[in-house]
């Protein structure tokens, strides 16, 4: 895989392409006991630099929020992110590759047994700004009231010190906490599903098309699945 020309974007050759890596989202990527990136956007990063066949830098970033607003400020030039029709004024986005799990944690003695029971009165339920599950939260509760914080983890760690009801975020994170914190569990169901993109600056003018040219020909050739099981991702989309 590989041979296209990094100038297809106009773009300098010499210049690395900065990569935004959301290290709020442990189900894309999550930085190990020793240090180093690990994770399906750092695969598929390194996949899109060798595809184009230029240098790329990672550029990491505690949520969502955070990678939008060096979006804005042109801190980077591509972003691997959720589909979020809240951000499309800012980026494009190539086709998913990937399907995950938005989902809520409450404490063990919680009455909420399932996610119908979330949206209620006097219920606060902690979510990370610039998420698209917060973006989808923000539009669907009609009762709860909406906690928002920095990063997905503060909405965990807020749960856990007993400041809010119910932490909203995606399941391989929530579930890691739980798993973690004593008292804390995950409700069964998702409350939606999160597509996952390549997304790239509309202030870059980049053609968008290219890139998703990139997840097709990875998807095509069994490429992403390798990177799927690798990271222990169900390969379906």
């Amino acid at each position: 895989m590989g041979g296209h020309d990094v100038k297809t974007l106009g773009w300098p050759t010499d210049n690395p392409l900065r990569v935004a890596i959301n290290l709020g989202n442990s189900a894309l990527a999550r930085e190990d006991c020793d240090g180093q990136l690990r994770g399906i956007a750092v695969d598929l990063a390194f996949a899109l630099g060798d595809w184009l066949g230029s240098s790329i830098r990672l550029v990491i970033f505690p949520s969502a929020g955070a990678v939008m607003k060096a979006v804005d400020e042109d801190e980077s030039d591509v972003a691997f992110l959720a589909i979020d029709p809240a951000r499309a004024d800012r980026v494009a986005y190539t086709r998913p590759y990937l399907l995950i799990e938005g989902v809520f944690a409450v404490r063990e003695a919680s009455p909420m047994r399932d996610v119908g029971d979330v949206d209620r009165p006097r219920v606060r339920i902690a979510s990370a700004a610039g998420a698209a599950y917060h973006s989808h939260l923000t539009l669907a509760l009609q009762h709860a009231e909406l906690v928002t914080v920095p990063t997905p983890g503060d909405a965990l760690r807020r749960l856990g010190e007993g400041a809010c009801d119910v932490a909203a975020g995606v399941r391989q994170a929530v579930e890691d906490f739980a798993n973690q914190c004593e008292g804390i569990r995950v409700l069964p169901s998702r409350f939606m599903a999160i597509e996952q993109a390549v997304a790239t600056p509309l202030r870059m003018k980049f053609d968008v098309n290219l890139f998703d040219k990139f997840i097709r020909e990875i998807i095509n050739i069994g490429k992403l699945d390798d990177f799927l099981i690798k990271n222990e991702h169900d390969t379906s989309i």
